[in-house]
This record gives C-alpha cells, structure tokens and sequence, in this order.
C-alpha cells in the first residue's frame, strides 16, 4: 500500500459505479488480500469473499435498507464474523482494511451495513448459525465525474463534515480537550482517526490520552440507533473502522503498540468503553 494516510484521505463512499469490468488479475489481488485478512486484532475469526451479484441481490439489497441511492455497482466483498461481544469492532476493523486496500489498487467502495443474515449474500457465504453478515462493499470503477444526484447525497448525510478534534479526542479527563502540538507523529493518527467513515457519520469515537502513549478508545453510544439492527451493532463497527485507521498510520510512523482490553481509571461519564492502544 502506499502511504495509508494518503489513502484515507483519498477514499470515499463512492455511490456511482461505471460499467467497466473488473480484470482478472485485478480480482486475484483483491482475493489474495481478503484470503490474508483472517482475524481481528481482538481475537474474532472473520472470512471475507467476492459476489457477483445478480438483479435479485441488487433488490435484496433495497429491501434490507442498506442500498441506498448506489448506482451501478456489480462485484461486492461480504464478510462474516463470528458471534462475540467483541466481533463487531474485529468486523469493522478487517473490512475496513479491505476497502483501504480496494481504495489503494483504484477501486470505488462504500460501506452497506444491514441485516443481511437472511439475504442471499449470506447463503453464497455459507453463513453458519453462530455467524454474522454485518455488512458489504461494492467495488469498482467508479464515474469520473459525479452526479448531481450523488453530489445532493453526500451532502445530505454530510460526508465531508467532521467534528472538531477538540470534540473527539480528550486528556486524561472527559472535561479536557487534547492539546494534539503535544502529541508528537500520534496527532497525525489521531487525525487519521478523525477521518474514518462512520454509520450516517455519527462519528461516535472518543479518544483520551493517558500517561505515556496510551490511548484509551470510548464510544459515544446512541443506544436506540445502535441497538436497532439486534446483533448487527453498527457504532461498534465503526469503533473498529478507527482501530484500524488508528493501528495502520501509527505503523506506518513506526509507531509501535497494541490494542488491550484494561480498566483505565477514568470517568469516562456517558461514553462506553471499547479498547486501549498501549504504545
């Protein structure tokens, strides 16, 4: 991959698809990479796999309220996972790391999340009684230039807006905001963080930085939205999407930790607590 910062700021949800066909080759590097992406960095199995999806899919698709106003695509990545507290975020970490990747090799994505258990995407899954589908991503080549209509999208959910780090990302206390100049290379992780897609971009992460390089993750839950689809908790998917972004960029500034699962002592007030990276 090239420079991963690069490639967040690069991707978007690309709701427009031409009708070029996917080379061969193209498919077998996309393929590799799934097949390499077994586990999440808290211990979830997940396996992802390419569908070509036929009319009935498409429809399937609108049924279930994850489709949206997308446009022409007609390969997807689907991943399952297996049932945990904790899959969710290992889901959204993986997938996460496969748009990035489709993102790097000139691809178009975007996040669909929805109930899709019952879907035929989960029977060319093979998904099992202890699994979920939580989610999928078209792929493709994507429309040089953007419609009006996509355009009137993106501006409707707001996908260019995010909130000010000093909202986001806190010290050592839920009442004090980050001053990132003191942060070092983590302010561009942080920033990384910042950038990550989210669920009708609620943006639910909150980071608070403890003593040394740890950085406690906490989620600002909206408990009926995120409890409407039973299982399929998609703000704990997002919380995942920015470990990943987190995990990639400190790597990438040679930056070195782990994500842990502590008891940080703080007062973390209404925000719901996920992981730490120890650095």
């Amino acid at each position: 991959m090239k420079s991963v910062f690069d490639v967040i700021k690069k991707r978007y949800s690309a709701r427009n698809y031409s009708s070029k066909t996917i080379e061969k080759d193209m498919i077998k590097k996309l393929k590799d990479f799934l097949d390499q992406n077994r586990k999440g960095p808290l211990g979830s199995e997940v396996r992802f796999d390419i569908i070509d999806a036929t009319d009935y899919e498409h429809t399937e698709l609108k049924k279930f309220g994850v489709y949206g106003l997308i446009k022409g695509p007609r390969v997807f990545i689907a991943g399952v996972v297996k049932r945990s507290e904790i899959a969710m975020e290992d889901f959204g970490y993986c997938m996460e790391k496969n748009i990035l990747f489709a993102t790097d090799i000139g691809f178009g994505t975007c996040w669909l999340g929805g109930s899709l258990s019952r879907s035929t995407f989960a029977q060319k899954m093979n998904v099992l009684e202890d699994e979920l589908l939580p989610a999928v991503t078209p792929i493709g080549y994507t429309e040089e230039k953007k419609t009006l209509r996509e355009n009137f999208i993106r501006m409707i959910v707001g996908a260019k807006n995010r909130k000010n780090p000093k909202d986001l990302f806190l010290d050592n206390s839920i009442n004090t905001p980050l001053d990132l100049d003191s942060c070092g290379k983590y302010s561009k992780v942080l920033e990384a963080v910042r950038l990550a897609p989210s669920a009708t971009n609620k943006q639910p992460w909150r980071i608070i930085k403890d003593a040394g390089n740890t950085y406690h993750l906490f989620m600002k839950e909206n408990i009926a939205y995120n409890k409407a689809l039973g299982d399929i908790k998609v703000q704990n998917i997002d919380m995942g999407i920015a470990m990943c972004h987190f995990e990639l960029v400190a790597i990438e500034l040679g930056l070195r930790g782990a994500w842990e699962i502590k008891n940080p002592s703080l007062e973390p007030g209404d925000l719901k607590y996920i992981v730490s990276w120890v650095g």
